[in-house]
C-alpha cells in the first residue's frame, strides 16, 4: 500500500466538498473554518464545497473536479472532506486515480466518503483515514475524539490496540484471533459498490461495518447482500462500529440487531468483534483503512500492528 506522509501543525488542509451540500452554510462555515484554525492548520478550499446542486456539494464534474485538484497541488499536505451524505459513488468515474497515485496524501472522511475510500483502496492501493469531518465533527470536539485523530493523522509508528471510550466496552460476538489489512466502513456504502468496479475485495482481511439512521429490515438486507456475495466466507473477521439511530419500522414484527448479526454473519464462524467506538457518534476512532491489524474478539481487542504513514 502506498502510504501518506503524515500531517504536521502549519501544513495546508486541502478540503473538498464531494458528498452532500453543507446544511445551513451561513452558520456552519464559519465555525468549520475557526476548528481548522484552531488546530494550527492552513486550509484551501475547493470551489465545490461552497456549491450547491440540488442535495450534493456541486455538480459530479465540480466535486470530482476539486478533488483532483487537491491531491494535484503541491501546496496541500492532506485532503480533508468537509462532510458526507450522499454523492461520492456518483462521481468516481471522474476521478482520476492516476493523480492520487502520482500524489500521495492523507484522506480523511467517513460515511459516504466510504464509496472513496473503497475505490481508493482497489485501483490506487493507498491508505486513507475513517475519521471526524469539519462539518459536524471539529466544531465540537471532545478531548478523545481529537486526540484520537491527531494521532492517527501524525503518528509514523503502528497505532497498537485501539482504545474504547471510558465505560463502551467491545463486545466480542464470535470469539477468535485473526490477521489481515483492515478495510470498509459504511454498510450502505459497501453494499452499493457490490457488482461495481469499485466492489470492496475482503479476501483475508478484516472487514469494518457502520451505520446511520437504518431500519433494520434494511440493516438485513444490505448484510445478506453481502453474505451473498460471499464477503464474511472470505474476510479474516468482522469488527461493527456505531449503528447508530438504527431503527425498527414495525415493533411487532421485528427482530434485535443482534439476532440478524446472528442470523446473517455469525455463521460464516470468523471472529467478530462489536461496539467499537467508530463511525456515526460524537466521541470516536479514527482508522487507517489499508493497513494490517490483528483482530482478538476474544479479548476484545483490535490492533493496528502496520505503521499508516510514511517515515
Amino acid at each position: 500500500m502506498l502510504k501518506p506522509k503524515p500531517l504536521h501543525r502549519g501544513d495546508t488542509i486541502g478540503l473538498v466538498g464531494i458528498s452532500g451540500a453543507l446544511r445551513e452554510a451561513d452558520v456552519k462555515y464559519p465555525k468549520m473554518m475557526e476548528a481548522i484554525d484552531a488546530l494550527g492548520y492552513r486550509v484551501i478550499e475547493a470551489d465545490s464545497c461552497r456549491e450547491r446542486y440540488g442535495y450534493l456539494s456541486g455538480t459530479d464534474e465540480s466535486r470530482a473536479r476539486g478533488l483532483n485538484q487537491m491531491f494535484a497541488d503541491d501546496r496541500v499536505d492532506a485532503v480533508v472532506c468537509m462532510r458526507g451524505g450522499y454523492g461520492v459513488a456518483r462521481m468516481l468515474d471522474r476521478v482520476d486515480f492516476d493523480v492520487i497515485r502520482a500524489n500521495p496524501k492523507i484522506l480523511l472522511g467517513y460515511s459516504d466518503i466510504t464509496a472513496l475510500h473503497t475505490a481508493i483502496h482497489e485501483k490506487v492501493g493507498m491508505v486513507t483515514f475513517h475519521g471526524p469531518m469539519p462539518s459536524t465533527c471539529w466544531p465540537k470536539f471532545d478531548d478523545f475524539t481529537r486526540d484520537s485523530m491527531l494521532r492517527a493523522l501524525t503518528s509514523t509508528q503502528p497505532l497498537g490496540v485501539l482504545k474504547n471510550p471510558e465505560g463502551k466496552a467491545p463486545v466480542c460476538v464470535v470469539p477468535g484471533t485473526c490477521e489481515g489489512t483492515l478495510v470498509g466502513g459504511n454498510l450502505t456504502l459497501i453494499a452499493s459498490a457490490c457488482g461495481t468496479p469499485y466492489a470492496l475485495d475482503v479476501e483475508d482481511k478484516v472487514l469494518l461495518l457502520e451505520d446511520i439512521g437504518e431500519k433494520y429490515y434494511r440493516l438485513d438486507s444490505m448484510l445478506t447482500q453481502l453474505r451473498q456475495a460471499g464477503m464474511f466466507e472470505k474476510c479474516a473477521g468482522v469488527v461493527l462500529g456505531g449503528f447508530t439511530e438504527c431503527s425498527v419500522e414495525y415493533p411487532e414484527y421485528t427482530f434485535a440487531l443482534e439476532e440478524i448479526i446472528r442470523d446473517i454473519i455469525v455463521p460464516a464462524g470468523k471472529p467478530v468483534l462489536a461496539n467499537m467506538a467508530i463511525g456515526h457518534m460524537d466521541t470516536k476512532i479514527t482508522v487507517p483503512l489499508g493497513v494490517k491489524c490483528r483482530l482478538n474478539a476474544t479479548a476484545g481487542t483490535l490492533e493496528i500492528t502496520e505503521a499508516a504513514l510514511a517515515e
